[in-house]
């Protein structure tokens, strides 16, 4: 039964927020409430080390980072191809994200998932025409 509840409240936190976020926020509140750490693992099946980082964030106050799922160091290999997928682009016909996947496999040799691409293209502000 506490399992059903605890994935009843990740399903209604879900609906706002995404799943990494909802885990960081249980798992601060259970932390503030003293509750083992091993539990807090199994129950919303993070490792120690993930716990350990939270309730770090969490003490020294670093709240805004603890809400964030953006890395800053992190960059997208896309983004070493960005002009060259650009170019290529705004030069052909491509209709849907199976056509530019191909072109982006063939132009850089990146295996990329649709949805990866996708996401590439919003943050580049480049929409498919339909």
């Amino acid at each position: 039964m506490e399992e059903a509840k605890i994935n009843r409240v990740m399903e209604m936190l879900e609906k706002i927020l995404c799943i990494t976020i909802v885990k960081r926020i249980l798992c601060v509140i259970l932390l503030a409430f003293e509750i083992d750490k091993n539990i807090i693992a199994e129950k919303l099946k993070l490792s120690s080390k993930s716990i350990k980082k939270y309730e770090a964030m969490l003490e020294e106050g670093r709240i805004d980072e603890l809400m964030s799922i953006k890395s800053p160091n992190r960059k997208s290999e896309l983004e070493e191809y960005k002009e060259e997928i650009l170019t290529e682009l705004e030069a052909g016909e491509y209709k849907n994200l199976r056509q530019i996947q191909a072109m982006i496999e063939n132009k850089t040799g990146l295996k990329r998932s649709r949805q990866r691409i996708n996401v590439f293209l919003k943050k580049t502000n480049i929409a498919l025409s339909k």
